[in-house]
């Protein structure tokens, strides 16, 4: 693991991708935490990047959106990135169960939700 590290440290975003692939990394907010702490925020929050235009699914988008919201320590502002990639997700995911219930989860009472009150509503009334 520690070359993969390494190359993530250097932008080499294909060789951790692969290396990852490889050995059926199971990506998780624990594992990230546990297995790249050593990594710099801004690195890991590229290489997610780079890991959604890859492998694209509402769990990399649900994932991203995690690490922003709990690891990303680089951003100060984080609701509106997190509010862009949710926004993006439900257009490419429409109404994905999963997209819904981690917005719901995360901004229905959040006193910073980027997501109005409607929003909301209607996202859940999408649930039923």
């Amino acid at each position: 693991m520690k070359r993969v590290i390494k190359q993530l440290k250097n932008g080499e975003f294909n060789y951790v991708y692969n290396s990852l692939k490889e050995i059926k990394y199971n990506y998780s907010l624990d594992n990230l935490s546990k297995d790249f702490s050593s990594v710099d925020s801004k690195d890991m929050y590229c290489y997610l990047i780079y890991l959604l235009s890859v492998e694209h699914s509402p769990f990399y988008y649900i994932l991203l959106c995690d690490y922003i919201l709990y690891l990303g320590t680089f951003f100060y502002d984080i609701h509106p990135v997190i509010h862009m990639f949710m926004k993006q997700a439900l257009e490419e995911y429409t109404y994905n169960k999963s997209i819904i219930n981690w917005i719901i989860a995360t901004y229905e009472n959040h006193p910073d939700s980027p997501f109005s009150n409607d929003e909301l509503e209607f996202l859940k009334s999408k649930l039923k």
